[in-house]
Formats: C-alpha cells, structure tokens, sequence
C-alpha cells in the first residue's frame, strides 16, 4: 500500500493462500542418491513448499477531535486520548482496498528410500519467515482435494480462498499465477467495503 491518502488500513475476513514446490536444495549434493551396478539402493530427495497468505485490507481516514489528520496520530493526539474523557481518535472507511502480504512460511519435506521398497518420509512444520499466519491449519500441500498446476518451466503452485469469520476455504483449480492478486482483490472489494460501511 504506497498510497498516502491511506492513513490506516483495517484486515478484513478474505485470505488468499499460496503454497509454490520447490524441488531444488543442498540436501542432495550432502545426501546423493547411491547405485550399486546401476541400480538404485539408496535414494534421497527434498522438497520445501513455500506458503504465502495475503489478507484484503480496507482503508480509513484517521480522525483526532472529528479533524481529519494525515497520516498516523503523533504523540500529542495520543496524550490528549489518554488524558480526556471520550473517544478523541476515530476512523471512518474511505473506500479504498488494498492485498497485504501477511504471511510467509517454509515448510521442510525429507524423503529416503531404499531398494525400492523401505520408504521413510519426514514432514517439518511451516517455519515462520514473516508475519503470522491466519489460516495455520488450513494447509494445501498434502490434502488430496488441492490441485497443484504446473506450467512448463514453472513450480507447481496451489491456491485457494480463506474466510476467517466463516471458516470456510474454497480451492483454486484454474488460475493464472500472474493475476492471482488482482483477481482476489477484485473478487472480495465489494464485500469487504460493504462490511465496514
């Protein structure tokens, strides 16, 4: 949000979530595959999935003593909230939206396998990078119902949408990763302006 009229910016209930694959890492140059006459007897691989979630934001005018003032209240406008009776801070919608990046996090997946047949597999929780993360439980990676797509050249990337009063998620199969922000953004900004007017 590089936008100056926005003094303050609200989170609203809509969530995009974004988990990306990726396939390249250190971990198998430190543990390489190992063949023994040309057949496979040890094989490793890692994968880290990245998830981000950018959360609609609704922005407002901030107010001290019903005066409209640029930008953030000072140190003044505080001491006179603390030390008068009423509310001398107010904000009032201005009917501008905007996408927040609120969340990122990695998430480790460890595989070996031997002979084929003895496969062991090691999940390490989403470690924070940024942020916190509205919807931790709601993970696509790993849940059957979540297309991942692939264009050539590309990661695989999973999306869907996340309501946080509703709970409830709806998956993404058709999308174009290069719109997925302005497509989330055009979907919720009637709703989330409506729910703060």
């Amino acid at each position: 949000m590089s936008n100056p009229d926005i003094g303050k910016i609200a989170l609203t209930d809509y969530n995009l979530i974004i988990e990306e694959v990726f396939d390249e890492s250190i971990f198998g140059m430190v543990a390489p595959s190992q063949k023994i006459g040309g057949v496979k007897v040890i094989g490793t691989s890692h994968l880290q999935v990245i998830r981000r979630v950018y959360t609609l934001t609704t922005g407002e005018d901030v107010y001290f003593k019903g005066r409209k003032i640029q930008g953030m209240p000072g140190a003044r406008e505080f001491l006179s909230e603390f030390l008068e009776p009423g509310k001398q801070i107010t904000t009032k919608p201005n009917g501008k939206v905007g996408v927040l990046n609120r969340y990122v996090g990695k998430k480790n997946i460890f595989s070996a396998k031997a002979l084929e047949h003895y496969k062991k597999s090691v999940t390490l929780p989403f470690l924070r990078i940024y942020g916190e993360d509205p919807a931790p439980t709601r993970l696509l990676h790993g849940n059957p119902a979540v297309t991942f797509l692939q264009k050539t050249g590309e990661r695989p990337i999973a999306a869907a949408y996340f309501n946080s009063r509703t709970n409830r998620l709806d998956f993404l199969h058709y999308f174009d990763r290069r719109t997925l922000l302005d497509n989330f953004a055009k979907r919720f900004s009637q709703a989330s302006l409506a729910a703060t007017g």
